[in-house]
């Protein structure tokens, strides 16, 4: 199977917490990708040496594929996602074999993801509200992180995505455009664009887009702020592009978003 052929499932996403006393042998019947929030220890997977980690670790392990996880001092926190690549996936079933994603064709231990626990904590939110068009906005946002750890583990993921995200995060409600983000940076935003579709799989106009319209969708469901005030709160100048970004993107419009709910 070619990474780019995925189409992630998610079925739960669930916190789990391991003493340091616990070594019970975990075996997975689907695929897990799973976030260390805090504590440090080890993990050991079939033969393979232990492997460290510790707070923003990630770990993703193959279907049935065993492993223990070893506390050092203190609780290890950990939110789990247990996923298929692909619809249709068996649970039990033994998953796919990638050509081109070598490092996901066993148990896999990465450190320094860019904005990998803010992504996570995000889906949490969806998985546990159920919002309109949940599933497909886990699929997309699974397969943004899977993107950003297949990059990062073989060592194609430019440091500069980290820099751009943590700005965006940062800045979002501000009246950023590519030309800002590049010179805030230093760069040129031709370069900075090419570095984020070549590493990230679309372009830093349309992220910034999916992280404005995430933040809306959180204002739409927690306050009763009008619409056009949370418009302009996420940065968008202009009403009628947030509510066609809006809609483009959850596949309703933003009023009737706050109504489902």
């Amino acid at each position: 199977m070619k990474f780019e052929e995925i189409r992630p499932v998610v079925h739960s996403i669930t916190p789990r917490r391991y003493l340091p006393d616990h070594k019970r042998l975990v075996r997975p019947h689907r695929c897990e990708l799973l976030l260390i929030q805090e504590g440090c220890g080890d993990v050991r997977a079939g033969a393979k040496r232990a492997a460290a980690f510790g707070p923003g670790s990630v770990m993703v392990m193959p279907a049935e594929s065993a492993y223990v996880i070893r506390a050092q001092d203190e609780p290890v926190s950990t939110l789990a996602i247990s996923f298929d690549y692909s619809a249709g996936g068996e649970e039990g079933a033994a998953g796919p074999v990638f050509e081109d994603a070598a490092c996901l064709n066993e148990p896999l231990v990465i450190d320094g993801v860019p904005g990998i626990e803010q992504a996570i904590s995000s889906m949490m939110r969806v998985f546990l509200r159920k919002e309109p068009h949940w599933q497909l906005r886990l699929s997309g946002g699974m397969e943004v992180m899977l993107t950003r750890i297949v990059h990062h583990s073989e060592g194609g993921m430019h440091a500069l995505i980290g820099r751009v995200i943590d700005l965006v995060t940062e800045r979002y409600m501000e009246p950023l455009n590519n030309a800002d983000i590049a010179s805030e940076l230093g760069y040129h935003p031709n370069y900075v664009n090419a570095i984020f579709v070549r590493d990230m799989g679309m372009s830093l106009h349309q992220y910034l887009m999916r992280y404005r319209v995430e933040m809306a969708t959180q204002l739409l469901l927690t306050t009763s702020l009008p619409i056009s005030n949370i418009a302009e709160k996420v940065g968008f100048r202009h009403f009628s592009h947030f509510s066609n970004c809006f809609h483009r993107l959850t596949g309703v419009a933003p009023a009737a978003y706050r109504m489902e709910r």
